[in-house]
């Protein structure tokens, strides 16, 4: 009975025992297994973070790299950036540009077209005006006095004038962009005598009046006569008399322009009549007179007398006798302006009729020495001219055998 009592408690003993052991057993299995899958983790993650993430960079970059193809250089890519923003600031400047170019302040002259005429009906001596104006908007013109209400036209005007008036004419050109003024004084430029000469000669046209032998010359008149007609602007004074014997036959040369023969027209009917019985006319051939519209620096080639610096020139021949023949005029295209232009085209054919000086005894005179726009004659112009075409003086008289003539002393 004891023998089986020791039996039975051995046999549970040695099967928890052999139980224990297993779970020992199966314990260190698990945990070796863990930090068998531990160590694999963290190598695992350790792989992860070196070569998928570097792998993944790459790919990028390459992707970015296809993005931008084809690839530019950092100076190629500098370049294009330039170009661009170059592009940009001149779209932007464009519309400036442009409008700089369209727009422009005015500016405005002043010239004669018409007159001095005498309108018998009222007693007046009226000149037209118009104005050459330039500018973008279009300027607005207006004028200090215009006579006929502007009957005549845009940029026009016309002022008359009563016997030994003056008026300074004074017109403004206006826009947007700005201003601009010119003025032009005029005189009392109708004779009254011609026209009394002309009712009293009858079958006589006004183109060979011939002032009568007892013309009364004011003393004023008389001394600037002397002044003009016995000197020389260039090169000795003349001491005798110089006029023309015949009739005066111009060619026109070069390029004028349209105001150029329309003032060469007026001055020529001007001097028509205060010529007596010597008659200007323009011609195509036969010309004893050649005129010059041309470039400044033709001058010396065309006449080998021109003296350098002046704008209009003439140059006249005469006989033994003293007798005017043969004539020359040069005018400036590139120079003056048209107002000018035309003051030079009134001046040098004036003198080329024998008043070959200038003076600065009258201001409004076309033989004032200094500078002048002035584009009709002054009365003393006028009296001067009519005194040299007295038929009581003749070519090659002295100064003494003038007050002779004219019975003065």
């Amino acid at each position: 009975m004891k023998t089986f009592k020791s039996s039975s408690f051995i046999l549970p003993s040695i099967i928890i025992f052999i139980i224990l052991i297993l779970l020992s057993f199966s314990t260190s299995c698990s945990q070796y297994t863990k930090e068998t899958n531990l160590e694999e983790i963290t190598e695992d993650a350790e792989n992860t973070k070196e070569v998928p993430i570097a792998e993944n960079t790459e790919a990028i970059i390459e992707e970015k790299e296809d993005e931008s193809v084809p690839a530019l250089s950092e100076e190629e890519t500098t370049d294009s950036i330039s170009e661009e923003s170059n592009k940009s600031t001149a779209s932007e400047t464009k519309p400036e540009v442009s409008a700089n170019e369209e727009l422009s302040p005015p500016t405005i002259d002043l010239m004669i077209y018409q007159g001095p005429t005498y309108s018998e009906a009222d007693g007046v001596c009226y000149y037209r005006i118009k104005s050459v104006v330039t500018g973008d908007p279009v300027p607005i013109v207006t004028f200090s006095k215009d006579d006929s209400a502007g009957a005549w036209g845009k940029h026009k005007a016309q002022v008359n004038l009563h016997p030994n008036e003056v008026y300074t004419l004074t017109a403004s050109a206006i826009n947007s962009e700005g201003s601009d003024t010119d003025s032009i004084t005029l005189h009392w430029g109708c004779d009254l005598q011609k026209l009394e000469i002309t009712e009293n000669i009858a079958d006589t046209s006004i183109n060979n009046s011939t002032p009568p032998s007892n013309t009364i010359y004011s003393s004023q008149g008389l001394e600037y006569f002397f002044e003009i007609a016995f000197g020389a602007e260039y090169g000795t004074p003349t001491t005798v008399l110089h006029k023309w014997v015949n009739n005066i036959r111009i060619k026109v040369n070069g390029s004028p322009t349209s105001d150029d023969i329309s003032t060469l027209n007026q001055v020529i009917a001007e001097l028509n009549s205060m010529m007596g019985g010597i008659s200007l006319s323009i011609v195509s051939n036969d010309s004893n007179v050649e005129i010059y519209f041309t470039t400044i620096d033709q001058f010396p080639s065309i006449e080998p007398n021109y003296v350098p610096g002046n704008w209009g020139f003439f140059y006249i021949w005469w006989d033994s006798s003293g007798a005017v023949n043969r004539g020359k005029i040069l005018i400036s295209t590139d120079k003056p302006n048209q107002q000018e232009r035309s003051h030079l085209i009134r001046e040098e054919l004036t003198q080329s009729i024998g008043l070959m000086n200038d003076s600065f005894r009258y201001q409004q005179s076309i033989f004032y020495q200094g500078w002048t726009n002035t584009v009709s004659y002054a009365p003393i112009d006028c009296e001067i001219i009519k005194l040299l075409y007295d038929h009581r003086l003749k070519s090659g008289m002295t100064q003494d055998q003038v007050r002779s003539a004219l019975d003065i002393n």
